[in-house]
């Protein structure tokens, strides 16, 4: 008998909501085109392509002048770093964490190939950087600040306002990948000390293979790819009409509810936190539970195989991972853990839980039960 699917790995991906898939399927098919033709069918796909920069706009709170649309988070994480690093390379410093995700990650390394300084900030238990050695670490040298917004795994939130007012006073851009924060976080960017900002689509019910990056000056963006005009010239090549529509619906949609839809996630998660606490003995949260966005839970297992009860689960239907989605088939614990502080042993017992607004609370009830059984069998 096939498994009902209780699906709490929403940080890897989210489903599109029904509006949204309706959105797409219309530009598909009765209302497609090129947003380049100059003619009636590209300019009536071109309409599509400016509703969603605007629709994105209000989520974020920004100038839709200020959103250039790329192929992914990864991709517009990618797009940032070599702007800030395309010409100066020797010499040039970046600063960024041991916790960041992995598209970040293997950037850095790239660039310290080809010359690039990367210092990487320490987290404390809690997942948390010092302001202070921030402060410290920045130099003339420092090209660019990048710090995620909410980390991926543990949802642990970093402290943007902060961060961003000591860039700005050391005259130094500050990036965040705000991939896991768009949609689950109120956000006002462009009253924020952020010149960069990155997303995607797909952690808030759009179709996956869609990002944007926010410039606060555009001036200090440049394009990876040449070709066409398209995106002002940053991103050539004939835009997903489809994936950045959807988008845009998923971002009205998150914009309109966004208080009553954070407040169901975090009631989600909290019963799910609460019962699996008091339910199954020798579990506990990973990371700060107070600074943390409203959908994630990592749980430590105490004593358990984490990988082998993320199997288990999978077999009777119930979706989590150890880590983000881009690290999932690495045979290594998660880096983000245990530059927490976490033995390798504790990192392998943890497990992510991730909620979205499709979830239930009979789901949360379901999926406490069957944890309950497979640790009892595990642990005996």
């Amino acid at each position: 008998m096939k498994q009902k699917e209780i699906y709490f790995d929403n940080n890897a991906t989210t489903r599109p909501l029904p509006e949204v898939r309706k959105e797409v399927l219309k530009v598909m098919g009765p209302e497609f085109g090129n947003p380049s033709s100059a003619h009636s069918t590209g300019e009536r796909a071109l309409k599509h392509i400016s509703q969603a920069r605007n629709q994105l706009a209000q989520l974020i709170g920004s100038d839709s002048s200020k959103i250039t649309f790329t192929g992914s988070g990864t991709e517009a994480n990618n797009m940032v770093f070599y702007s800030r690093t395309r010409d100066k390379t020797a010499g040039c410093q970046i600063l960024t964490t041991t916790v960041e995700h992995s598209s970040i990650r293997k950037m850095c390394n790239f660039l310290m190939l080809n010359g690039v300084t990367v210092n990487k900030l320490k987290v404390n238990k809690e997942g948390l950087i010092n302001l202070d050695e921030l402060k410290k670490a920045i130099n003339k040298k420092t090209s660019l600040v990048s710090i995620q917004w909410v980390n991926n795994e543990t949802g642990v939130i970093q402290p943007i306002s902060e961060i961003g007012e000591i860039c700005a006073d050391a005259g130094v851009p500050l990036h965040t990948d705000a991939a896991q924060a768009v949609g689950k976080i109120e956000m006002n960017v462009q009253e924020m000390p952020i010149e960069f900002l990155s997303l995607t689509g797909h952690k808030f019910h759009s179709p996956q293979g869609v990002g944007a990056i926010y410039c606060k000056d555009k001036s200090l963006l440049a394009p990876m790819l040449f070709g066409g005009f398209q995106e002002d010239g940053f991103r050539p090549g004939t835009e997903n009409v489809p994936g950045i529509t959807g988008m845009g619906k998923a971002a009205e949609i998150r914009h309109q509810n966004l208080p009553e839809l954070i407040s169901k996630m975090k009631d989600l998660r909290d019963r799910f936190e609460t019962m699996l606490l008091d339910f199954v003995p020798g579990t506990k949260v990973n990371g700060d539970t107070k600074n943390r966005v409203c959908n994630t839970s990592n749980i430590l297992f105490g004593g358990i195989d984490g990988r082998r009860l993320v199997k288990e689960l999978d077999q009777y239907g119930v979706r989590c991972s150890q880590s983000s989605a881009c690290t999932n088939f690495e045979i290594a614990p998660s880096y983000v853990l245990l530059a927490m502080g976490l033995t390798e042993e504790e990192a392998y017992s943890s497990i992510r839980f991730s909620f979205s607004v499709e979830n239930t609370y009979e789901e949360i009830d379901s999926a406490i039960e069957i944890i309950r059984k497979l640790t009892d069998k595990l642990k005996n």
